[in-house]
């Protein structure tokens, strides 16, 4: 009998042993396995507006115990597919990981954010009878059909304005990097998602590129042409992605 506390004594710090043990390999288990995000690939750098495509990604391991609150903010590296094709909110250089509130553009967001320093934002009527606003997105390239506008001479002699313009025909502008569909900075998907409806959608926000303190010239030419037509709607052209018709050759 006085062997049996001993034996007891001597079970148990086997148990806590091996508990240990088990508890030291879980840790280590879990230092070595990794979890993927997806991270900005070397060389690649992508500006606001561009649509990622799965070629801008690298996979980034983190041990799993060194994660801490990345998996709820960064975008899994298995999930990339959801990603591909999503218009850039910001600009990224290699090697920065993707969160996914950058992704999944909320309509609260600061559309100044989405220009580039050279660029300024503005805005144009559009005619949605002859495009379906759904289809088109930011980051999307379009041209703009509006009058084309000749100079006439005056009638009046003495007028201040010697010369007018008057439309004759029509003409092609842009193209013009969307940035906005009335209050939408994103896909209507999202802006669904986030319990917000549409809104204005006759209103385009695009992107013009600035010269000095002057639009270039085909933003110049675009905002010439809404002056003098009385800022009338014009139609949209859809310009195709960059990477378009790739995969067939």
């Amino acid at each position: 009998m006085k062997g049996a506390p001993g034996l007891l004594f001597a079970i148990g710090l086997g148990i806590v042993g091996a508990f240990c043990n088990w508890l030291y390999l879980a840790n280590k288990g879990k230092q070595l396995e990794m979890v993927d995000f997806i991270a900005i690939a070397e060389d690649v750098k992508i500006n606001p507006g561009d649509k990622f495509n799965e070629a801008h990604f690298m996979p980034l391991s983190i041990p799993q115990n060194a994660v801490g609150n990345l998996d709820k903010v960064a975008v899994f590296w298995k999930d990339r597919a959801t990603v591909v094709g999503e218009p850039a909110t910001k600009s990224y250089s290699p090697g920065e990981i993707l969160l996914q509130r950058q992704i999944r553009t909320p309509p609260e967001m600061d559309i100044k954010k989405l220009l580039m320093p050279d660029e300024r934002l503005l805005w144009i009527p559009v005619d949605t009878r002859t495009f379906v606003p759904s289809l088109v997105n930011a980051g999307d390239n379009v041209s703009f059909i509006v009058p084309r506008l000749t100079l006439a001479s005056s009638p009046v002699e003495g007028d201040e304005n010697a010369e007018k313009r008057a439309a004759s025909s029509t003409e092609l502008i842009g193209p013009f990097r969307i940035l906005a569909l009335g209050n939408r900075l994103g896909s209507q998907e999202v802006l669904r998602a986030a319990g917000v409806t549409a809104s204005q959608e006759n209103v385009m926000a695009v992107a013009v590129k600035m010269v000095g303190n002057e639009f270039d010239e085909k933003g110049q030419k675009i905002l010439d042409n809404l002056r003098l037509t009385n800022f009338q709607q014009v139609q949209v052209i859809l310009h195709p992605a960059p990477d378009a018709g790739k995969g067939n050759k």
